[in-house]
């Protein structure tokens, strides 16, 4: 198995899947031998006198590394193949790297590829352009013909192959991001502790976020919209915000500005073997804004603690969720997400019931151990 970058929780679950049915996993990890090391392309920093170099250069720069990289992955994946005699691949597919395919090709092995995100566009959008985003592109196009099976987590993914490469709809898989129950690990004394440690007390009304605090998921939105419900209801809530990004610091700085920085809890980052707990404790939980491909484990992980969700209406979530059966749904503004939140602190039953049926989907068709098993029956 060929996992080209930092390999993320999908990878890491399936490949817990296979080997839980018995299966043997040879792992292939760029730039080490751990799931949770990445790739040595990403080591590749900017240095302070760096910084007036231009960004079309600087990626350029970074792209040729990543190239060199695949390089040299392509050779280790044959002799692997020669080694190993394997029944398939199964690569977690990322930008610029094609080694996979190119390797399954020239052996012939049957091959799998797992695609979370339109890489070219998404490279351009979140980092900037390079001389090598033509190659990208058709490292895309190819890396998708070459595939016995690919692996999409939305549809909204699986329509933007099908429509930039044609007749490839038989061969592309939606299999959504999913939870693994065993890895939920509640501690009575760890909640008393951290509400202890918060102020939260038992009667709060407590509505959370859990994830990485960067622009784009919607982190700002929330602090806006609480300040607006905390001044206008007069039972006890609080806003709890577990984690850090680079966002972080304004945001404290804008709670400060609204005057609600008794009622807002930051955490920053906090030991993973904690964060459950965290959850534990939240009432409501948020997930104010999603791009339109990725499907968002956190859904899952809320799901499968019974928690309300408020979660953005983009087609990967609507993948999963109904709104008003399994959670709230939302537009992307402000407006939509006070009149959600809203709705859960009056109708407590009915936010329940929404968790509840929520629980009872992802506990029976969204486990990792059901994806796992899913890329085994494709790739008999």
């Amino acid at each position: 198995m060929s996992a080209p970058s930092g390999p993320g929780t999908h990878i890491r679950e399936v490949i817990n899947g296979f080997e839980q049915r018995g299966h043997t996993v040879v792992k292939l990890i760029a730039g080490g031998t751990a799931l949770d090391q990445t790739s040595a392309s990403i080591t590749f920093r900017k240095r302070s006198w760096k910084k007036m170099i231009p960004n079309f250069i600087w990626q350029t720069a970074k792209d040729y590394s990543l190239i060199r990289l695949d390089k040299k992955l392509e050779e280790q994946l044959s002799e692997l193949i020669k080694a190993e005699k394997p029944d398939f691949i199964y690569e977690r597919a990322y930008y610029l790297m094609g080694s996979g395919y190119r390797a399954a090709e020239v052996h012939s092995v049957k091959y799998a590829c797992e695609i979370n995100a339109p890489y070219p566009e998404e490279k351009s959008a979140m980092s900037g352009t390079s001389l090598f985003v033509q190659r990208s592109k058709k490292n895309e196009t190819l890396q998708v013909q070459s595939s016995n099976r690919v692996f999409v987590v939305s549809t909204a993914l699986k329509k933007y192959l099908e429509k930039s490469f044609g007749s490839v709809q038989s061969k592309i898989i939606v299999t959504p991001n999913a939870v693994n129950p065993k890895n939920i690990g509640l501690n009575a004394q760890t909640q008393k502790e951290i509400r202890t440690d918060t102020g939260i007390q038992s009667s709060d009304k407590v509505i959370g976020f859990v994830g990485s605090i960067f622009p784009y998921h919607g982190v700002d939105a929330l602090i806006e919209t609480f300040a607006q419900i905390r001044k206008e209801r007069v039972d006890s809530i609080k806003l709890l915000i577990v984690g850090d990004g680079e966002i972080l610091n304004a945001l404290k700085q804008r709670v400060q500005e609204l005057g609600i920085e008794s009622d807002v809890i930051f955490t920053g980052n906090v030991l993973h073997s904690r964060v459950y707990d965290y959850i534990g404790i939240m009432d409501y939980t948020v997930m104010a804004r999603s791009n339109w491909y990725g499907s968002p484990v956190k859904i899952f992980e809320y799901g499968i603690m019974k928690k309300c969700i408020i979660a953005p209406d983009v087609v990967p979530v609507t993948d999963v969720m109904k709104d008003q059966e399994d959670g709230l749904l939302i537009s992307d503004d402000i407006l939509s997400l006070k009149k959600a939140l809203e709705y859960f602190l009056d109708h407590p039953t009915e936010a329940f019931r929404m968790a509840e049926n929520f629980y009872e989907k992802v506990s029976k068709k969204h486990t990792w151990q059901q994806v796992s098993d899913s890329i085994l029956e494709e790739m008999k």
